[in-house]
């Protein structure tokens, strides 16, 4: 099986763009990523904490919408990673970072033969939260002040994708 791990923020909405057609034009970009490439998908962005990992529900409105546009596009959504968290000896709650959701998820499916990571990544080089998969990030721009058409999932972004897909079946060939 292969995977695409799924941020909302700066990929499916953005700063200046989020009319319904605006989003929904991103979403059949990733339906023709999926399909493309055989691709299930595996939410890990914040929001998922608004999804029932069961079943794969929500109560949140905009997230029916969107779990509706993956109905109308055929995108097969097959999960949601974990939320990690630990308390301190003091009780704050501090989140794990999004790589060691994401390892966590692959530890758990070991039929995932191949996955990308479509996210913004938006914290930067030295603070990002996916330091340890940045070979399987396709980071689509969250905020452009000069050039609002080139926020979000874009059809460039198709090839990314496959790019990082081949070097991980080249590998796996290799070994």
């Amino acid at each position: 099986m292969k995977v695409l791990f799924l941020d909302f923020d700066g990929v499916i909405y953005t700063i200046h763009n989020n009319t319904e057609s605006s989003i929904e034009k991103r979403v059949k970009i990733l339906s023709e990523i999926c399909h493309r490439y055989n691709l299930n998908v595996v939410i890990s962005a914040a929001a998922k904490e608004l999804i029932n990992e069961f079943d794969l529900t929500t109560e949140s409105k905009s997230i029916n919408e969107l779990f509706n546009l993956f109905t109308k596009y055929s995108i097969n959504l097959v999960g949601v990673t974990p939320q990690i968290g630990k308390h301190t000896k003091y009780g704050i709650y501090i989140p794990i970072w999004k790589e060691h959701e994401i390892e966590s998820y692959l530890n758990l499916h070991p039929e995932i033969e191949a996955f990308v990571i479509l996210d913004d990544d938006d914290l930067g080089e030295e603070k990002s939260d996916l330091k340890m998969y940045k070979d399987y990030l396709v980071k689509p721009i969250h905020y452009s002040i000069n050039n609002p058409e080139e926020e979000g999932l874009l059809p460039k972004h198709i090839d990314e994708v496959g790019n990082i897909l081949d070097k991980q079946i080249k590998k796996e060939r290799n070994m």
